[in-house]
């Protein structure tokens, strides 16, 4: 094995701080040639301390046909580590093409800026709040080399970490080129860390020998997620059917589906879950922290005392918020809370001693400290729950499950808060095909989701299809059209086979390389049997924005069988505001009560359209629902607060408009239409962009606020007028830049 020694003077292309270009990086080629190749990304020391098992690693890794490279330094900058990447990706591009890389000790991480469309729900103000909250940590900066970024500093308490913002002549969504995965020991649990990795790294080579099948699951529905819709988490056996169907058996033990509501504290029947020896997989599904999952309900307060210490919690909560804005006006807030609550100076002590309170967990949340002497089975767990994947912070749940003496070798985490309505499932069966950690993850690619420990774990096949290779080796977006269409003739023959995962992920390789129309994908959301596929073609369909055939399937799609697919439809019908799906939404909001998120989205959908379309949609859908009159009460009250949402929106568009209102009303007003698109009023919003008398910074973020309008049936107009738009401004040029990108 020859090694490689050099500097990053060679990769003058990629832009990094200036001290960056002396640094000696070795690089270990690959000791044999397999169809794909993989790196190992470690600082120097750890290295140095951990070499054998970092070697045994590379080996089992060999074994199981990854060519792998060994990159080690001591990195100075993110911009080193990336160059490097691109560079062995670019190589290998036409044999031993790379698949993935794992981040192993301090290699330093990113926290990006002017990329929260690339998450599922992260908005907070990136011009109020510090850069450190401000900012989403993500290993896309390495992963996705279609990416462009701006260097903006590195932190002045972790030398680690580093800022960037997404360049606004950078694609604007997401299309990783491989997979990552990291490996960093929380600090907060204290010894030695280069023991600890050492020790992970044997467990990691030790699983990989046992040819593990996947055939017992448990899942957990937590107290205030989508959950607490028992249709939500009665459907959600239908997806374990069709991903995992090995565990809908004659066995109850093989899949446990637990949920908050069966004990009043359910984090000690998760430690039984988590002790069973033949649990494979561990799903949770909970609201969450950086050190904490909030599994069980935290149930109403049944003395006076309890309910005085609740509202403290909520109001010490809310100044520490405050506390941390760099504007933040604490003393105002403590005058706010007073005059509300008829508090006394009193009530604030304990907030200003040095010790602040409410930062303790409740008695249900499962902390780090429940962990430490906990030994995890589940060799994969998956957090859908915010913060638990916060590998930056010195302690998170994701890295005291893969650090523990249990069996768990990766986990699935969000290194921010996370939307709790997304598709949590999707092609999580694959991962019972053989298919990697990491290379699932890949597909379902956010800016905050991360695997912490090995990416490149997998579970034994149930089938002989190499969907592992072929995920890497038969894509079809390459520069090399021949190769495209014979690699697409593989994926069609894989649309009809009775598996719903395959299914789904046969059509989202032809989507990703052109080679399958909105026509034929409407066809096969509409014949499909599998729920979780008509998913994915509803998703895939949305690529096409306000098409007729995307219209066509959210309005059919509001009715499926399926809760998953009906609560997107419903996301889609706001987003896309095509004037015909506003009746289906109606009816669909009256027809369907029972699935309280969806009928909380749809309520959203009648609060975007216009207020003539939603009341008159109402009324026809209330007339046409059929039920008895003894119902008219609840109906009628709906339609009232849909028609109180709507004076709502004429509200809060009234101030952003008015050049007379506060400042801060205006800000507050643009940044809402980020999470509501009034496709009503792009016009004059569009108008507010173009208007030079504006304040420059409220443009800014007017075109910013466009840029969220990416599934509107008016999205063109906002393109032709931000490509028409000229201003010296140097900041509203960049804005209008980045949301024509993320249009188009």
């Amino acid at each position: 094995m020859k090694n490689i020694i050099f500097t990053l003077a060679a990769l003058a292309a990629f832009v990094m701080p200036a001290d960056a270009a002396k640094t000696r990086i070795t690089v270990e080629r690959p000791a044999s040639k397999r169809a794909t190749s993989f790196a190992i990304v470690i600082d120097a020391e750890t290295y140095r301390r951990c070499r054998a098992e970092v070697e045994a690693y590379r080996d089992a890794l060999d074994r199981d046909e990854l060519a792998v490279y060994i990159l080690s330094a001591e990195w100075q900058t993110p911009d080193e580590v990336r160059g490097c990447l691109a560079r062995i990706y670019e190589s290998n591009l036409k044999r031993m093409p790379l698949e993935g890389a794992v981040f192993i000790g301090d290699v330093p991480f990113v926290s990006v800026q002017n990329a929260q469309h690339m998450t599922t729900a992260f908005k907070m103000n990136e011009r109020t709040f510090p850069k450190d909250e401000a900012s989403v940590t993500s290993d896309r900066f390495y992963d996705d080399l279609h990416l462009s970024f701006e260097f903006i500093e590195r932190d002045s308490i972790n030398p680690l970490r580093f800022y960037y913002r997404l360049s606004p002549d950078s694609p604007q969504r997401l299309d990783p080129t491989f997979y990552s995965g990291r490996i960093l020991y929380p600090e907060q649990l204290g010894g030695d860390k280069y023991e600890a990795i050492a020790r992970y790294l044997r467990k990691a080579v030790a699983e990989r020998t046992k040819d593990v099948d996947l055939d017992h699951v448990v899942t957990y529905a937590g107290h205030g997620y989508n959950s607490d819709c028992l249709t939500a988490w009665m459907d959600e056996r239908i997806a374990i059917g069709e991903m995992f169907p090995q565990v809908v058996r004659n066995d109850f033990r093989a899949l446990t589906q637990l949920n908050f509501r069966m004990e009043e504290n359910m984090k000690y029947n998760i430690f039984d879950q988590l002790a069973r020896p033949e649990v494979d997989v561990m799903l949770f599904n909970e609201h969450g922290s950086p050190d904490k999952q909030h599994v069980s309900a935290e149930g109403e307060p049944e003395t006076f005392e309890a309910r005085a210490e609740a509202l403290r919690n909520e109001i010490y909560y809310m100044l520490a918020r405050e506390k941390r804005k760099p504007d933040g006006d604490v003393a105002g807030a403590v005058e706010y809370f007073k005059e509300r609550y008829r508090l006394t100076d009193k009530f604030f002590e304990e907030f200003f001693a040095p010790a602040e309170k409410g930062t303790s967990g409740r008695e249900g949340d499962l902390t780090l400290d429940d962990l430490k002497d906990k030994r995890p089975q589940p060799r994969f767990v998956m957090f859908n729950a915010c913060y638990n994947g916060s590998f930056h912070r010195a302690g998170y749940i994701a890295g005291s499950y893969i650090f523990s003496d249990g069996r768990t070798v990766a986990a699935q985490g969000n290194t921010v808060n996370v939307l709790q309505d997304r598709w949590t499932y999707e092609m999580l069966g694959l991962i019972s095909h053989g298919v990697r950690i990491g290379q699932y993850n890949r597909l379902i690619a956010t800016l905050e989701g991360h695997i912490i420990g090995d990416p490149t774990f997998r579970f034994a096949s149930v089938d002989d299809l190499c969907l592992s290779r072929m995920m890497t080796t038969r894509r079809c977006d390459t520069a090399d059209a021949a190769a495209n269409a014979r690699n697409a003739a593989y994926w069609r023959e894989l649309i009809d086979v009775d598996n719903a995962d395959v299914r789904s992920l046969a059509l989202r390789m032809l989507a990703d390389g052109g080679m399958i129309s909105a026509a034929e994908l409407l066809v096969e959301y509409r014949e499909c049997p599998f729920a979780t596929t008509r998913m994915e073609c509803l998703k895939l369909l949305a690529r096409h924005g306000c098409r007729p055939e995307t219209v066509a399937a959210v309005g059919e799609a509001l009715c499926d069988s399926y809760e998953v697919v009906r609560r997107n439809a419903a996301t889609y019908a706001w987003m896309l505001g095509a004037p015909e799906l506003t009746y289906k939404a109606a009816a669909a909001a009256v027809n369907c009560r029972e699935s309280q998120r969806v009928a909380y989205i749809l309520s959203k959908a009648l609060q975007l359209a216009p207020e003539g379309h939603a009341s008159a949609a109402c009324a026809a859908a209330i007339d046409e629902s059929g039920y008895p009159t003894d119902r008219s009460g609840a109906l009628d009250e709906w339609r009232e607060s849909v028609a109180a949402m709507q004076k709502a929106k004429h509200r809060e568009m009234a101030q952003l408009f008015d050049p007379e209102a506060p400042a801060a009303r205006r800000t507050a007003a643009v940044r809402s239409v980020r999470n509501n698109t009034y496709h009503e009023y792009v016009p004059q919003l569009i108008e507010l962009l173009k208007d030079e008398s504006q304040p420059v910074e409220l443009r800014v973020m007017t075109a910013e606020a466009l840029g969220w309008f990416t599934l509107s049936y008016r999205k063109d107009e906002i393109v032709r007028a931000c490509r028409a738009l000229r201003t010296s401004d140097k900041e509203l040029a960049a804005e209008v830049r980045r949301t024509v990108n993320r249009l188009l």
